[in-house]
């Protein structure tokens, strides 16, 4: 049992989950975040942006809809802006990058439960094969057969490779990129060469939605935002390139009647986008955006340019999540 079970377990046999439910809970917004929805078994990219099987997330959404108020993607703007209507523990789901399966399955689920969501997808990838650039590097690493693989870029560095589960070096590397302000195009030029492959330009099939299934979802009440045009590290990027990111992606939404003025900064942790960006997106007609790093937004301390949210994790059960917004209702922080 992993440390969210143990603590969960424990809390529900001596009675706290339930005493934390009870107790009066202050007013606060806690976003939940998810990327993916499917199986990660023989998953050929990125297992990382995977935090819930189809059956995970539909006993946690059914979870949600019993026990919590879950707002809408209307509602989710209003309280943003107007923190003062937030007047007790709400709860808001969001989906960062626009994979197909979030179509495929987490629509159809959210729409089971009578629950809406807001889809922040990256507009370069919409209705293509294309890859992205998390993808590209966990393919080739799982690809590569060797079993350490020496970087020079965007620092020198051996990382070793399990050959049965390579999952943690994939993460590694692409942490040097993350946390870095490195050019992406040299990154994936250097894992390529630690690899000794050629990293693909596009996938055998579609990864990411298409613009007619983001139109159904909209019209079956879903929030379409942008998580801008390529989905780059804003922070490694120049002021003028972060407001092209923001400005192409925004005229896109926008053409579609689709929603154009909430944002989600790839990546989300706070070395991936600064005052600058936030400067940029408000000249481009943003009115919010969402960070990713953890916490619950309380109506006296709610930054529309950076609202947080919680990110979910694969093999979370619904007891699990719910235990954790429990911890939220109580609490400034959100646990794990």
């Amino acid at each position: 049992m992993n440390r969210r079970g143990l603590a969960t377990s424990v809390a529900s046999r001596a009675g706290l989950l339930q005493l934390l439910e009870r107790a009066g809970a202050r007013p606060a917004l806690a976003v939940l975040v998810y990327h993916r929805v499917l199986s990660p078994d023989g998953h050929r990219y990125d297992k990382a942006v995977i935090e819930a099987t189809p059956e995970e997330f539909d006993e946690q959404m059914g979870m949600l809809k019993r026990r919590h108020s879950v707002v809408t993607a209307d509602e989710l703007t209003d309280v943003i802006l107007n923190p003062t209507k937030l007047r007790h523990f709400r709860v808001a789901v969001t989906f960062d990058d626009g994979y197909r399966d979030n179509y495929d399955h987490a629509f159809p689920i959210l729409k089971s439960h009578g629950l809406s969501a807001t889809f922040f997808v990256s507009t370069h990838y919409m209705d293509s094969r294309r890859l992205s650039w998390w993808d590209q590097v966990a393919y080739v690493i799982r690809k590569s057969r060797r079993s350490t693989l020496k970087l020079e870029y965007p620092k020198r560095v051996a990382v070793e490779v399990d050959r049965d589960a390579p999952d943690l070096a994939i993460q590694t590397i692409l942490r040097l990129y993350t946390r870095s302000n490195a050019d992406l195009s040299c990154f994936l030029a250097a894992v390529e060469e630690a690899c000794e492959l050629r990293v693909p330009d596009e996938a055998e099939d579609r990864q990411f939605m298409s613009w007619q299934e983001a139109q159904e979802m909209k019209d079956a009440g879903m929030s379409i935002g942008s998580h801008t045009h390529s989905h780059g590290i804003l922070a490694a990027m120049t002021a003028e390139q972060q407001r092209a990111e923001c400005r192409e992606s925004r005229e896109q939404l926008k053409a579609r009647n689709l929603t154009s003025d909430v944002l989600a900064y790839p990546v989300g942790s706070v070395t991936t986008f600064s005052a600058t960006t936030i400067r940029c997106a408000k000249d481009e007609g943003y009115r919010i955006a969402f960070s990713n790093y953890g916490g619950v937004n309380r109506p006296d301390a709610m930054n529309p340019f950076d609202v947080k949210r919680m990110n979910m994790n694969i093999d979370e059960t619904a007891r699990q999540l719910r235990f954790r917004l429990a911890l939220s209702r109580v609490s400034r922080r959100a646990a794990w």
